[in-house]
């Protein structure tokens, strides 16, 4: 499983993803296989990362990292049918209900609003609807829990989004992105001492329109 960090800070997105791969092995348990995985991949358009089955996660992250898309709907198709596909073959599972509510994905793209050029950050989960997307708004943040629950992702995210806004009213900006990226990695390693699927290291991209910087 993967822990997501998201900060949205209005001209920039901020996105963290620790770097574990785990499996499950014939009698249930958990094991991990490496701390080295890179779950934030580069699209056309700007990034894309997920946490949950990687069965549902790489066709999805490997179709939009070449293929790249127009528009949110060719995305949310791509899923849907991947969600079937995961499904379908797993149709014995015992498990299937629990891996297809555990799996989402987010990724992010540049639009015009009033002139404006904006970067915006979606999500699909299926806690909140399998028809639709959600956004994360300007000055917001969110956190998708992998292996932890949801409880704590609330916490986590409570945190997060306390240091988003006081770091950013304080300013200046330039300042203020260091301080919240420092903390999202500090958020990560807490994580990762409650939660054997979680890696303390992480990724972390910044996201300006379709141009990517990697920490």
């Amino acid at each position: 499983m993967t822990c997501i960090l998201v900060a949205h800070l209005g001209s920039e997105v901020v996105v963290a993803a620790d770097k574990r791969e785990t499996r499950y092995m014939a009698d249930g348990a958990l094991t991990v296989d490496n701390d080295n995985a890179q779950k934030i991949v580069r699209t056309p358009a700007g990034i894309v990362t997920g946490c949950g089955m990687v069965e549902m996660l790489n066709p999805v992250k490997d179709h939009l990292s070449t293929q790249g898309f127009a528009t949110t709907d060719e995305v949310l198709d791509l899923i849907q049918q991947t969600r079937k596909t995961y499904a379908k073959a797993n149709a014995t599972n015992p498990q299937l209900e629990r891996h297809l509510a555990r799996t989402s994905w987010l990724f992010t793209y540049s639009s015009t609003t009033n002139g404006q050029d904006v970067t915006r950050a979606v999500f699909f989960h299926p806690s909140l609807s399998t028809e639709t997307f959600a956004v994360v708004g300007e000055g917001r943040v969110k956190c998708f829990p992998g292996g932890f629950s949801h409880e704590q992702a609330q916490q986590v995210e409570a945190q997060l989004q306390a240091v988003v806004s006081s770091s950013l009213r304080a300013g200046p900006y330039a300042q203020a992105k260091q301080e919240i990226i420092k903390y999202m990695r500090h958020l990560m390693s807490e994580v990762a001492e409650i939660c054997v699927s979680v890696s303390s290291v992480c990724d972390v991209a910044v996201i300006n329109g379709n141009d990517v910087e990697f920490s």
